[in-house]
């Protein structure tokens, strides 16, 4: 600026004075680019320059001002333009313009019609003024020189203003002088501190978090949000952000669990800017990794399935419990960032909001990260609280057993009690008297069977309403659901007197019901996955050739179509026969190829080429390799399976079903029938005390072949005891899986 205003290049000046970063009080040789433009008479450039804030007061080498060089040369349009322009306090009454008269009385006496500000009362608040105007325009060094000649108290807010300014501009020299003058006096540097984040100015954010660290609060989410911005002019802040990042989190209770108005925790921020740095620091603090957003988007969402593994194996911690035995030890497992945020203390008659499970069907349904599921971490999470309600499950189970058993027994006996009707009908007239008896035996037997089977169908209404009213959604969104209402349709209308096809449908829904018991057991759910999996893909495969399926059974229908032919008598049957055709039950000799001789035998060979051999082999190809996939899966598969259905218990026990009723006090609004199972399903804060659990198995570190049960080594101090908790078992499976991850890093470590 010095070389334009010398030059008169008033463009070059103009561009250059349009940067945020330039300082117009720059002195060169004791010279600003202001002085220059009065020694060159340059009104323009002058002009530009106290536009842009540049000061009239600042004495060169000579410890001439710019206003005092201009009167004292008798440049009175320049006097004029710098009276106008000037931002700052002019100092007419400090410098004199000849050897007895100040710069006021000359320029009243010479230039009258000027208005010239009047004598301050107060200096102290002008140089303030001035301080300020000095941050503004970049001039750190002025500030520098002028605020030890404060003397007085001023209102916190110019402190914090002036903080403000001094760290949006980077001063750092600025803001450590503010903060010294000041030092013990009353302000805050929140503002200040949101600025020196905003800039990534660590420096000037470590000061200020010295003075205020409660302050560090306030700046985590902001902190957080920069990292994901782009820096200016292709700039890379990231070790500046991370720097003030971790400024922040080394204050004293810092809650990494804080969120916005949308619901984002600063794990979301850091997740979604793509620093794996700070997600590294914040799981490290023990941030939720599944606490939803409003939009339903926990951060692991942007959480590489890396970053997470490194974790959680560093979750499997390896604790000597006695100093004197080097082979006696625990394997703590750290589930803090499995633990929901809690918003309120703990107390027996509400329930927490935030479900447990959420996090894991996250996790399982989305393919890049479902492979972590078989951690030790995850999986005995999932296996502790699958312990925990076991007996539920069996109650369960054993009730629908019994409705099973009883319901299928009706049935059948309603099936013989028809057969006994219609052979009597029969043998009225020639049957003796004692069949008579027989039939009132038998009736009484029917009787009772009903009587039982109206008893456990009325329990299991009973159980279904309970479900319904505790959680609606879920169980309106649930197809296990539906086809329990089915059932319990159809056996009312069976007990009313429906026919024996409403019994064969009752049979099979009643079936598939015990069949989907039966695989909530994660040893059995493979092979219930295959049956599943495999049935959708033939229906689906199956979808595209149902046509050519069709075109076959009315071609046979048009060929084979023969008065006495009793095989293809009409379309639809047909169809039926060419169904049944695909498995291979050609019956070929009983299929009448005389009237069209030579066309019915090619149509047939076509359908058995096409459709018997090569659609069939496709299908059970298709079968081969969708087992095989499961197969290969089936530990994970034994998971999902499993975070189903605790997903679903977990919903009905934290439901509240009557939130929405506004005719409901607020003590029945948070009643649920099955809030006993909250106590038992949810491990925070009911069972864990802070979010770590501590299993002492009783081998060496380094052996994985114990195959027993870890029953009654769960260190007594890292769980809460009741009296519905005795006792823990644990997979030996996930200990020694553990133990392996340990024994990795041991090694990883003494290598390093």
């Amino acid at each position: 600026i010095h070389f334009a205003t010398e030059g008169g290049h008033v463009d070059t000046l103009e561009a250059l004075l349009k940067h945020p970063k330039i300082n117009p009080n720059l002195q060169v040789e004791g010279r600003t680019a202001l002085h220059i433009a009065v020694e060159n008479t340059d009104l323009t450039c002058a002009r530009l320059l106290l536009e842009r804030g540049a000061s009239a007061n600042i004495p060169d080498s000579e410890g001439r001002t710019a206003l005092q060089l201009a009167t004292t040369t008798n440049q009175w349009d320049m006097v004029a333009l710098i009276v106008q322009k000037c931002t700052q306090f002019l100092s007419l009454d400090e410098y004199e313009a000849n050897g007895d008269q100040t710069l006021r009385e000359v320029i009243q006496q010479t230039r009258p019609e000027l208005a010239l500000p009047s004598i301050p009362e107060d200096t102290e608040e002008v140089l303030l003024q001035d301080l300020k105007n000095y941050l503004s325009v970049n001039d750190e060094e002025n500030f520098m020189k002028n605020i030890i000649l404060l003397r007085k108290e001023f209102p916190h807010e110019m402190v914090e203003e002036l903080l403000k300014i001094a760290a949006e501009r980077g001063f750092h020299k600025a803001a450590i002088g503010i903060l010294k003058k000041f030092e013990g006096r009353q302000f805050s540097v929140k503002k200040a501190a949101q600025a020196a984040v905003e800039q990534s100015d660590h420096v000037i954010l470590q000061a200020l978090l010295k003075v205020e660290p409660n302050a560090a609060n306030d700046l985590i989410l902001s902190a957080c949000l920069e990292l994901g911005l782009p820096g200016t002019r292709g700039a890379d802040y990231t070790p500046d952000r991370l720097k003030c990042l971790e400024l922040i989190l080394e204050k004293e209770n810092v809650n990494v669990r804080c969120s916005d108005n949308e619901g984002n925790t600063p794990l979301h921020y850091a997740a979604s800017g793509g620093c794996q740095e700070a997600v590294t620091l914040f799981l490290n603090r023990g941030s939720y990794i599944g606490h939803m957003n409003k939009f339903n988007v926990p951060p692991i969402a942007d959480i590489s399935a890396h970053t997470l593994s490194r974790y959680f194996d560093d979750c499997l911690q390896c604790l000597q419990t006695r100093r004197d035995r080097a082979n006696e030890y625990a394997i703590e497992f750290n589930y803090r960032c499995l633990m929901p945020h809690d918003d309120f203390p703990e107390r027996n008659n509400a329930y927490r909001a935030t479900r447990e499970m959420e996090v894991f069907k996250y996790i399982a349904g989305n393919g890049s990260l479902k492979h972590l599921l078989k951690h030790p971490l995850l999986s005995s999470f999932l296996y502790l609280k699958w312990h925990r309600i076991r007996h539920v499950l069996y109650a369960n189970f054993a009730f629908y057993m019994i409705f099973y058993l009883v319901l299928n027994a009706y049935i059948l006996s309603k099936t013989y009690d028809t057969q006994i009707e219609n052979r009597t009908q029969i043998d009225n007239d020639t049957t003796d008297r004692p069949l008579a008896s027989t039939l009132r035996i038998v009736w009484c037997q029917n009787n009772s069977l009903r009587t039982f089977t109206t008893v456990m169908l009325l329990l299991f209404i009973l159980r279904e309403v309970v479900q319904f009213v505790s959680c609606i959604r879920s169980y309106l969104t649930s197809l296990r659901n539906w086809l329990e209402v089915a059932l319990i349709t159809l056996t009312i209308a069976l007990l009313c007197g429906a026919g024996v096809q409403v019994g064969a449908v009752v049979i099979l829904l009643s079936a598939w019901e015990l069949v989907i018991l039966i695989s909530q057991h994660s040893r059995l759910s493979t092979g219930i996955e295959m049956f599943r999996t495999v049935s959708f893909n033939y229906m689906r495969f199956l979808v595209p050739y149902l046509f050519l399926i069709l075109a076959f059974a009315l071609a046979f229908y048009t060929l084979f179509k023969d008065g006495n032919n009793t095989k293809f008598p009409d379309p639809g049957l047909s169809l039926f026969k060419t169904v049944i055709m695909l498995t291979g039950e050609f019956d070929a000799s009983n299929i009448p190829f005389i009237s069209h001789f030579i066309w019915s035998h090619i149509v047939f060979m076509l359908f058995v080429f096409f459709i018997a051999i090569v659609l069939f082999n496709l299908l059970n190809g298709l079968a081969v390799s969708d087992t095989a996939e499961i197969l290969s899966k089936a530990e994970l598969v034994g998971l999902i399976s499993r975070i189903r259905l605790i997903t679903y218990i977990e919903h009905v026990a934290v439901g509240e079903p009557f939130r929405h009723c506004s005719c409901c006090n607020s003590r029945l609004t948070r009643w649920n029938p099955f809030g006993f199972l909250a106590k038992r399903i949810l491990m925070f804060p009911y069972f864990l005390r802070d979010g770590k659990i501590s299993v002492k198995p009783c081998d060496s570190l380094d052996a994985y072949d114990n195959d027993r049960y870890y029953e009654k080594y769960v260190r007594s101090e890292s769980i809460k005891r009741d009296k519905q908790w005795i006792t823990l078992k644990m997979d030996p499976d996930i200990i020694k899986q553990a133990k392996r991850i340990i024994y990795n890093k041991n090694q990883l470590t003494d290598n390093e």
